[in-house]
C-alpha cells in the first residue's frame, strides 16, 4: 500500500473517531439560576424569587415562590410566572400551560439548558385571558424532544 493511501486511511480513521466523540452526548447543560435536573420558574426576572420542579406539575395553585414578596406576603406561582429556566439532565423540554391539568393551550416552552427571561415573553396585564405569556402559566408538563419551537 502506498504511503499516500496509508495517510488517507489514518486521516479517515481519525475523522471517524473525532466525529464519534462529537456525536456522543456530554453532560447536560444547566439553565441560569436552576439546579441540575430541575425546571425553575421565577416571579419576575431570572434570579428573582423562584420555585423549582423536578417532575411535571398539573396544578400550580398551592405552589409558592421560595422568597416572600414582603412581610406577610408569599407570592403564589399560579398565574405569576414571568421567567423560566430548564436544567433538565434527562433532555426534557419544559412546557407551560394556561390552565391546570395542562389545559387552555401552551403558553411557552423552554429547551433543556436554556432559559427565557421576562423581557423575551409577551406582556399582558390581564391574568387569565390567554393572550400574553406573562402571569399566565398554571401547569408544567415535561416532554421529550418535540418539534414545537421552544426558547
Amino acid at each position: 500500500m502506498s504511503f499516500i493511501k496509508r495517510i488517507a486511511m489514518a486521516a479517515g480513521a481519525a475523522a471517524l473517531l473525532v466525529g464519534g466523540s462529537v456525536a456522543t452526548a456530554g453532560p447536560a447543560s444547566a439553565g441560569s439560576y436552576c439546579a441540575a435536573g430541575y425546571h425553575c420558574v421565577f416571579w419576575k426576572q431570572l434570579g428573582t424569587a423562584k420555585h423549582s420542579y423536578f417532575n411535571s406539575d398539573p396544578d400550580f395553585t398551592d405552589d409558592l415562590f421560595e422568597e416572600s414578596c414582603g412581610e406577610g406576603c408569599y407570592q403564589r406561582v399560579n398565574d405569576d410566572v414571568r421567567s423560566a429556566s430548564n436544567s433538565s439532565t434527562g433532555g426534557y423540554e419544559s412546557h407551560y400551560y394556561y390552565d391546570i391539568n395542562y389545559g387552555g393551550g401552551l403558553v411557552f416552552c423552554v429547551n433543556p439548558g436554556s432559559q427565557v427571561d421576562s423581557s423575551q415573553l409577551s406582556t399582558d396585564n390581564v391574568t387569565g385571558n390567554h393572550i400574553g405569556q406573562w402571569d399566565e402559566a398554571s401547569s408544567l408538563l415535561l416532554r421529550g424532544t418535540t418539534t414545537i419551537h421552544c426558547f
